[in-house]
C-alpha cells in the first residue's frame, strides 16, 4: 500500500489520490418571513373591499352610486358571491385606495407590510434630528448583524478539497488530472478529521452510500475489517468495504469481483462518513464565505499549482 502523509498542517490543500470528484452541491435557503399581509392570513376578496369601504366611511348605497352599479352588486362582492370585472376592479382600487396585492391576497416583499407602514407614519412624525438618529441606529444595527453573521460563517465553515475523480461504487472511475475544487464545509467531528472529499459514483454501495454522495475521506493505510475504503486500481478509483484484505460491495445486486496483483489495488484512505445537506452552506452563504475567506481560497489555489 502507498503511504500518504497524514499531517493536515503540512498537506497541500489540493492533496489528491491522483485527483478526484465533480462539482460541489448548493443547498437550502431560509424561507421569507410571513406577516399579516401574506396569503396565509388573507381574509378574502369581499372582506378586503368591505374593510376599505368602511375605512372610507362609505355606505353600500353611496359606494354603489360612485361605482355606477346597484347596491346588490356591492353586497354580492362583499359576500364573495361574485367579483367585479377588470374595469370595476380598477375603479375600486382607485376609489378606495386598495393595494392590488392586498385585494388578491398576494405577498410582495417590495410592498411594506401593515406594521412597516405604521412605523413609516411614526417616523414621518419625528423631527429631522430624531429621524437622523433613527437612520444612524438602523445602519449600526444592520452592520452589527452583518458582522455577526460573517463571524458565525467564518467560525463555522472551513475549506476542504473535493477531488475531481469520483470513486466508483462499481468497477472504477478513470483518473483525470483536473485540480481539486474548494468546498466550504461546516466544522464538525468528521469534517475536522478529514483530508479530502470524494464523490460516489454508482449504486454498488447502496443503501449506505448513494450515487452523487460526497464522503469524508482520511488518507491512511491503517484500515481494519469492515472499514469503507477508497482504493486505486487498474480500473480506476473505487469505494468498497474492506474485509480480510478483499474488497466487497454493499449492494448484493452489484458484487465486486476478485482482484489480483495485476489489478494494482492500493488502499489510499478510509471513509469517515457522508456529507449531509446541512453541512454545506447555501448559495447566499457561499457568496459571503468566498468574500470573507478570499485569502484562504487564494492559498488553496496557489498550493495546488
Amino acid at each position: 500500500m502507498k503511504e500518504y502523509q497524514q499531517n493536515k498542517e503540512t498537506e497541500s490543500a489540493g492533496a489528491s489520490f491522483s485527483a478526484h470528484a465533480q462539482n460541489s452541491k448548493d443547498v437550502i435557503h431560509l424561507p421569507h418571513p410571513q406577516d399579516s399581509d401574506s396569503r396565509e392570513d388573507w381574509p378574502g376578496f369581499g372582506a378586503v373591499i368591505q374593510k376599505y369601504r368602511k375605512k372610507a366611511r362609505l355606505s353600500q348605497p353611496k359606494m354603489a352610486k360612485m361605482m355606477e352599479v346597484n347596491r346588490n352588486t356591492i353586497t354580492n362582492w362583499e359576500n364573495n358571491k361574485n367579483r367585479p370585472s377588470l374595469d370595476d376592479t380598477k375603479i375600486l382600487c382607485e376609489t378606495l385606495g386598495i393595494p392590488l396585492y392586498e385585494l388578491f391576497g398576494m405577498y410582495d416583499e417590495m410592498v411594506p407590510t401593515s406594521q412597516e407602514r405604521t412605523l413609516l407614519r411614526q417616523y414621518r412624525k419625528l423631527s429631522s434630528v430624531s429621524q437622523k438618529f433613527i437612520e444612524s441606529m438602523i445602519r449600526n444595527m444592520l452592520q452589527e448583524e452583518v458582522d455577526a453573521r460573517n463571524d458565525m460563517l467564518r467560525d463555522s465553515y472551513f475549506i476542504l478539497p473535493l477531488q475531481s475523480t469520483p470513486a466508483a461504487a462499481g468497477t472504477g472511475c478513470e483518473f483525470n488530472e483536473l485540480k481539486p475544487e474548494p468546498v466550504f464545509i461546516k466544522k464538525n467531528r468528521l469534517s475536522t478529521e478529514t483530508d479530502t472529499l470524494i464523490r460516489v459514483s454508482g449504486r454498488s454501495m447502496e443503501p449506505v452510500y448513494h450515487n452523487g454522495d460526497l464522503v469524508y475521506v482520511k488518507y491512511t493505510k491503517d484500515v481494519e475489517n469492515n472499514d469503507i475504503v477508497i482504493c486505486t486500481t487498474a480500473d480506476g478509483a473505487v469505494i468498497k468495504r474492506m474485509y480480510d484484505n478483499k474488497l466487497y460491495s454493499l449492494n448484493p445486486q452489484y458484487p465486486y469481483g476478485e482482484k489480483g496483483e495485476d489489478d494494482h489495488v492500493q488502499v489510499i484512505g478510509k471513509v469517515l462518513g457522508t456529507v449531509s445537506a446541512d453541512e454545506i452552506p447555501d448559495a447566499e452563504d457561499i457568496a459571503i464565505l468566498r468574500e470573507i475567506k478570499a485569502e484562504e481560497l487564494y492559498e488553496f489555489e496557489r498550493e495546488d499549482q
